[in-house]
């Protein structure tokens, strides 16, 4: 396709010229980027730059800057410049050059597009890019996202060059005196993307004239069918897993039911960060309770379903010291009354006399015990739990209210202790308020 004007603008979203987007485009200096912002100046939209320094080519780095900052000057366009160690980045995980790059980059968009409110963040990745993506992602085993090459837009990113050859750009730079900066890093092979843009993909269009363009257009069955697929996955998701207080459950037995199921599983969690189905599958078939956790959910099996947690939802000291004067509100709500008759309104009133103060809560300890209220004798919290059928996350979030000698008066919400109750011979009354 013919990189003009009119080709660009088709691959622009519809703007409502009352009330234009803040538009960021991404200029590194070179060819593309520059193509960019000459087809941005003739649309007349208005939009700002932003240059990333990554400072790895010494001089060449320096006068990249320079060169996008007078060119920012001469047409009145107002630019944001950032200078990044890519080096110290790197060493602090496991990231190739190329990648530790990219990831400092868009995440200063990010900024910049909190920061001031920009709708669009615009780079200049054609499809020349597209096809050096599929074959890396290819070589890595990857799945249909990542066949799909570089997407066109996602929420506020537009590439609205990725369906232009590179050869396309070079012809309209050409024709249009466009000036750029040529990176002396983009001509050697020491990258994965240069061997296969100056050794491999030569080789494909002298095997087959038009392998650009039919690689556009499977790219284009592979995206629908991919989204497809997407529609599907979430369909079956918002069919089996089913949402209660912040959790979300899911029957095991019902999962089992998919097939295959390593590939439902991946598409089912890969959203909570948990993207290895046979860790989950190993989970799903334990005879005992246990969980998994990503780095933002824990996966939890409890009998025959899984529950679905985001960390943080109960995340709390494990003791929490009470003002008998003052509102607990979290982790639960919590207040305290002393009467002398019992009130009719509590949750649950204890012997104030037979309590000595002050009063703690906290979570269940090994070899904690209490007097279950009408019982006889002493039970294990361990086995009071068992019996009540609790989850390991109700286990969890029940909370045991002690007091100075460590006693447990109340399974908070659940039973209180013998020892504590309440009888003809009260005459002072504790009285608990929970919602």
């Amino acid at each position: 396709m013919e990189l003009n004007l009119r080709n660009f603008q088709s691959n622009l979203p519809k703007t409502d010229f009352q009330n234009l987007p803040k538009i960021l485009v991404a200029v590194s200096g070179g060819i593309d980027s520059m193509v960019l912002v000459d087809l941005f100046l003739q649309t007349g939209l208005p939009f700002s730059m932003a240059h990333a320094n990554f400072q790895l080519r010494e001089k060449d780095s320096d006068e990249d800057e320079e060169f996008v900052r007078e060119f920012a000057q001469q047409h009145g366009i107002s630019i944001f410049v950032k200078r990044f160690d890519v080096k110290s980045y790197k060493s602090s995980g496991n990231y190739s050059t190329q990648m530790a790059a990219r990831n400092l980059r868009y995440d200063w968009f990010e900024e910049l597009k909190v920061e001031h409110h920009f709708d669009w963040i615009c780079t200049a990745h054609h499809l020349n890019d597209s096809l050096e993506t599929f074959l890396i992602n290819l070589s890595r085993g990857t799945g249909l996202d990542g066949l799909v090459g570089i997407s066109s837009n996602t929420e506020h990113i537009l590439r609205p060059l990725h369906n232009f050859s590179k050869e396309s750009i070079l012809n309209y730079a050409k024709s249009n005196s466009i000036q750029w900066r040529e990176d002396a890093s983009n001509s050697t092979t020491d990258y994965t993307r240069n061997k296969i843009r100056h050794e491999i993909f030569p080789k494909l269009i002298e095997i087959h004239p038009e392998f650009l363009q039919n690689f556009q257009r499977s790219i284009e069955h592979l995206s629908d069918q991919n989204l497809i697929l997407k529609y599907h996955f979430q369909s079956v998701s918002n069919d089996l897993f089913k949402s209660k207080d912040e959790q979300i459950f899911i029957s095991i037995e019902r999962l089992k039911d998919l097939h295959p199921l390593s590939t439902y599983l991946f598409h089912l969690f890969q959203p909570f960060g948990l993207e290895h189905p046979f860790e989950i599958q190993k989970l799903m078939d334990s005879n005992e309770n246990g969980e998994i956790q990503s780095k933002t959910h824990r996966l939890i099996k409890n009998r025959q379903e899984l529950i679905l947690v985001k960390k943080g939802e109960h995340d709390f000291p494990n003791e929490i010291e009470l003002d008998q004067d003052q509102i607990l509100e979290k982790p639960l709500y919590l207040r305290f009354s002393k009467t002398k008759e019992k009130p009719f309104d509590s949750a649950e009133s204890l012997d104030l006399d037979k309590v000595e103060f002050p009063l703690r809560l906290r979570r269940q300890k090994t070899g904690d015990s209490f007097f279950p209220i009408g019982m006889k004798g002493s039970k294990k919290i361990s086995k009071f739990f068992k019996d009540e059928k609790l989850s390991k996350l109700e286990k969890e979030s029940t909370w045991l209210l002690v007091d100075k000698e460590d006693r447990i008066l109340y399974v908070v919400g659940k039973r209180l202790d013998d020892r504590f109750k309440i009888t003809e011979n009260t005459h002072n009354f504790l009285n608990i308020y929970l919602c």
